[in-house]
């Protein structure tokens, strides 16, 4: 399984795009043929079975894969869009079965996230699988050293950036190989207008190498509260597309296939 098939989505807080870049990098996979597992370690959010409009149908979660040594890791998921049967997504559990399964079995609620992908990563019938994590570093910090690569979201503020960067030291440090940042919610006209941070000032303060940025998109937002995936054509999509050929070493221009708003990336940086 080559490092990039393994992708960990972290950063040091909360609401900085992480579930929004999980779902969007395993929807851009899932476009380009790739066999997709999508699993949400954010247990205290645990947002992803909205975002992905499977809440209603989510029957089992990361916690059976550690109650159920036998069951069928397929079973135990859902393929949340019908036009995507290649992208399979598992819940995260409640923290209150988590912690009692903690208590149940005597360890810490980070060692069984631990062996739940450890699990998930002995499971070969993906090509992928890609992680959701919540805020903070405690999870992450737990299962960096199993993954190939780790990305690192922050939004377009200089303290999220230095956040990301604290949490790219943690996760070095439990034993994280690649890591990259992506500035999410990027709006454009914002820098000019407002005197916000632009691509090159965020990136030239912080020590991780940045993978890509994600504009600002109105569709994104509407597809989330509806649980669907925006339209490939919207500016989230081809940004998170752009991302992955990157993960899987295509080179591509910032804003690449994005229209007008590649031609005015200029004003970005």
């Amino acid at each position: 399984m080559p490092s990039y098939s393994r992708l960990l989505v972290a950063s040091a807080k909360g609401g900085v795009g992480k579930s929004t870049t999980a779902l969007g990098l395993a929807a851009a996979f899932a476009r380009k043929n790739k066999r997709v597992l999508l699993a949400d370690l954010d247990i205290t959010s645990r947002s992803l079975d909205m975002l992905t409009g499977a809440s209603d149908r989510t029957v089992r979660d990361i916690a059976d894969l550690l109650t159920d040594s036998a069951a069928d890791i397929r079973r135990m998921c859902t393929q949340p869009f019908e036009e995507y049967p290649n992208l399979s997504f598992i819940a995260a559990c409640s923290p209150d079965r988590l912690a009692g399964l903690a208590e149940k079995y005597g360890v810490r609620e980070n060692t069984l996230i631990r062996e739940a992908v450890i699990r998930l990563l002995s499971y070969g019938e993906y090509d992928m699988l890609i992680c959701d994590t919540g805020g903070g570093c405690e999870i992450p910090a737990a299962i960096a050293d199993l993954f190939g690569f780790t990305v690192i979201t922050a939004e377009q503020s200089m303290t999220s950036v230095r956040a990301a960067e604290y949490a790219a030291s943690r996760l070095e440090r439990a034993g994280a190989l690649q890591m990259r940042l992506v500035i999410c919610g990027f709006d454009l006209t914002s820098v000019k207008r407002e005197k916000r941070a632009g691509v090159i000032e965020m990136i030239d303060r912080c020590a991780l190498p940045c993978l890509g940025v994600v504009p600002y998109d109105r569709k994104l937002q509407k597809a989330q509260d509806n649980g669907e995936l925006p339209d490939e054509r919207s500016l989230s999509a081809m940004a998170y597309a752009n991302i992955a050929g990157r993960i899987t070493g295509v080179e591509t221009p910032l804003f690449h296939g994005m229209g007008a708003l590649y031609r005015r990336r200029a004003l970005a940086l």
